[in-house]
């Protein structure tokens, strides 16, 4: 009982130690990214960025990273943000879309999984060998699972889809989810300071 609980412990730390990991390769990648678009390609980037700006206005961004965020491909959110610190759009109101995007559609996710997912017969085979994959860090960390997908490169809409699948409260993902916002914070200003560096 020991030595299961020991090796239970040492898994957990792996699997924490293992996204802390990728966690700050994505960073140093995204950092280095908008560094090369910063030197190389600006004029473009802020070209696109005002067509972006001037298409959608800030609301765009929340717009664009609810989607990223609800549809279940890699599609990365911080894109939009690149784009919004291209754009030189006000950092709140940036934040605040993108937070409120991301949550929204963490919410759609965590639907699709509690009430859409058990009716779907013809995608279930294939939703199921995704959400099976998550099921393990749902099961296991419950809570924590959302808050490290919130945190980290876990995918985050299957994890909500997850949640959703095994029933978790509304409040606790909800709470779970919220975690999102100091991502977002992050991020932006990881990108603004690799922007405005060059």
């Amino acid at each position: 009982m020991k030595t299961k609980s020991h090796e239970l412990k040492n898994s957990t730390e792996n699997v924490i130690s293992s996204l802390v990991k990728q966690t700050l390769i994505a960073s140093v990648i995204l950092l280095l990214i908008v560094l090369v678009l910063a030197r190389f390609f600006n004029e473009r980037v802020t070209q696109v960025a005002g067509l972006f700006l001037d298409y959608t206005g800030v609301w765009g961004v929340g717009l664009s990273i609810f989607v990223a965020d609800s549809v279940h491909v890699f599609f990365p959110p911080d894109t939009f943000l690149i784009l919004a610190v291209a754009a030189n759009m006000p950092d709140f109101w940036v934040i605040f879309f993108a937070s409120f995007g991301s949550l929204l559609a963490g919410g759609c996710s965590y639907s699709q999984g509690r009430f859409l997912l058990p009716k779907l017969t013809v995608f279930s085979k294939f939703i199921r060998n995704h959400e099976e994959k998550l099921e393990v860090y749902v099961k296991r960390f419950g809570f924590w699972a959302v808050v490290l997908a919130a945190l980290t490169p876990l995918p985050y809409s299957w994890t909500s889809v997850a949640a959703g699948a095994m029933k978790m409260r509304p409040g606790l993902f909800f709470a779970a989810a919220l975690f999102r916002i100091p991502r977002f914070i992050l991020y932006y200003y990881l990108i603004k300071g690799g922007w405005i560096g060059i």
